[in-house]
């Protein structure tokens, strides 16, 4: 449009130059036919001179015009490189020198724009990234480029990332570089941050003890640890993208292809225990559900499976042997709660309270009977084993039971319950009474044959003496040996009778 219109300008002012040189000169010779000569040549110069000065003065407005046009395009173009919003500079491409920088520019690095006119381009830079740009700047083509990633420097020492675009251009008759610099520092960093979380999180995955790796929505492997690479024997690079179920088909026919297919289905978390049947050994699994398919996680628990089953074994064994006695058997913590009991504890518990074992507690207890209990837990508890024996009336009898405190110690050495034993010991006292009787009896027996049976034998010893040395007397000597003789039977049958009563060890 503007070219147009100035060829149509151009055209009406050769056609009126045309116009007045054909038309106003033969009027002007008709004119000058009425002047004198001397009038006539006159006139004629007035007429060019008119002529010239019209069309000067209409060239002059039209340069003056054209001129402001080229002002305001040029300050235009000024206005547009100082108040876009992202740096912008131009700088020598023989030294480097900034030739130009724009607002956004002295306040992104803040230098003045005195100042960066007194710098070069190499500044801005750190100290270690010059040799890099030095090189760099002779690879940027003549056009626009998109030069990468650079570490600039602000005014104040601070490093930060930005992304150059540069192209040539030529400013005030220099050969010169327009550039422009967009801050990525925060995106870059962010990427840095990102990138050495996602390296962290590679490393632990990479050392954790359990086998990990993650499937797609379509069951492809997407990621595997080494501990994966080394339960099942295969190297990763071997496995990623490649369908789980085409690599392991027997797993579709176990519970790990129902397991991991409901937790993809559902979006849920799935925990279980199955027995691998490719490498024969019991597996602890475990699947989530992540953005992009599932996260797996399983180990090797087949030690453990054999220990857990032992211990099952080992704990019914224990309970068959605890629960096989008539003693009772209990612990508690440190607040004196029972922890565990054998059967017949509880059944003596029922007996007393009523109340189910879920549902017993100290307080169910008559409290004259828990005080020296209680008082026995707190001197377990202070590292004490000890037993004590009490007599009391249970079912209209007197009974006898022997009490065993036993602390239990972790493996600090600290006590955090108490173990305890009781067995009642009525028909052992008993015994043992009995066989006290019996030694008294055998203690009065043997007193009667030291003290009381010693003196009719001597007797008699002696009158057997005294009959050897007076034969004639023998007829005075007998009644005395009778009377001796019959002191001897009544001590006799007094052993005779205290051996009847002591019966047999253990009977009353």
């Amino acid at each position: 449009m503007n070219r147009f219109s100035t060829l149509k300008k151009t055209l009406i002012i050769i056609a009126a130059a045309l116009s007045w040189a054909f038309i106003a000169d033969p009027l002007i010779s008709h004119l000058a036919e009425q002047l004198e000569p001397t009038h006539r040549d006159l006139f004629r110069s007035l007429n060019d001179f008119i002529v010239i000065l019209l069309v000067s003065f209409i060239l002059y407005s039209r340069i003056n015009r054209q001129a402001g046009e080229v002002r305001k395009t040029r300050d235009d173009y000024r206005r547009l490189f100082e108040e876009v919003p992202v740096p912008m500079f131009i700088f020598d491409s023989r030294n480097f020198h900034f030739l130009a920088v724009n607002t956004a520019a002295t306040i992104q690095y803040g230098y003045s724009y005195t100042e960066f006119l007194q710098l070069k381009i190499t500044d801005i830079r750190p100290a270690e990234e010059v040799e890099a740009f030095l090189a760099a700047v002779d690879q940027i083509p003549n056009r626009y480029a998109d030069a990468g990633r650079w570490l600039h420097r602000k005014k104040n020492g601070e490093a930060f990332y930005v992304r150059v675009f540069s192209h040539h251009t030529v400013f005030e008759g220099v050969p010169a570089k327009q550039t422009l610099v967009i801050d990525i520092d925060q995106k870059v960093r962010t990427e840095k941050a990102l990138a050495e979380k996602t390296a962290e999180l590679e490393n632990v995955l990479e050392s954790m003890t359990d086998a990990f790796y993650t499937v797609d929505n379509d069951w492809n492997f997407t990621y595997i640890n080494k501990e994966y690479e080394r339960i099942q024997g295969r190297n990763r690079a071997d496995l990623i993208g490649r369908n789980v179920w085409e690599l392991f088909p027997y797993g579709k026919e176990q519970r790990y292809f129902r397991e991991y297919d409901r937790a993809l289905r559902e979006q849920v978390s799935v925990h279980f225990e199955e027995f691998n049947t490719f490498n024969g050994m019991w597996v602890s699994a475990s699947a989530y559900p992540i953005k992009s398919g599932l996260a797996i996680y399983f180990r090797d628990i087949t030690d453990e499976k054999l220990m857990r089953e032992k211990i099952a074994k080992d704990e019914q064994n224990l309970r068959a042997i605890i629960n096989n006695t008539r003693d009772l058997i209990w612990s508690v913590d440190c607040d004196f709660n029972i922890i565990t009991g054998n059967e017949a504890f509880w059944e003596r518990v029922e007996r007393f309270t009523g109340k189910q074992p879920d549902t017993i507690s100290n307080a169910d207890f008559e409290q004259d009977m828990m005080r020296p209990i209680l008082d026995s837990y707190r001197r377990a508890f202070r590292g004490e084993a000890f037993l004590v024996i009490r007599e009391r009336e249970l079912d209209g009898n007197r009974r006898f039971e022997e009490l065993s405190f036993n602390p239990i110690l972790d493996q600090r050495q600290e006590v955090t319950g108490v173990n305890c034993f009781l067995r009642d010991i009525t028909s052992q006292r008993e015994h043992v009474e009995q066989i006290e009787k019996q030694n008294d009896k055998f203690r009065e027996i043997a007193w009667i044959q030291s003290h009381k049976l010693r003196l009719p034998v001597a007797n008699i010893l002696g009158l057997a003496e005294l009959s050897r040395q007076k034969c004639s007397a023998n007829e005075e000597l007998i009644p005395m040996f009778r009377k001796e003789a019959q002191r001897l039977d009544e001590l006799i049958r007094e052993i005779t009778t205290l051996t009847d009563d002591l019966g047999e060890p253990g009977k009353k």
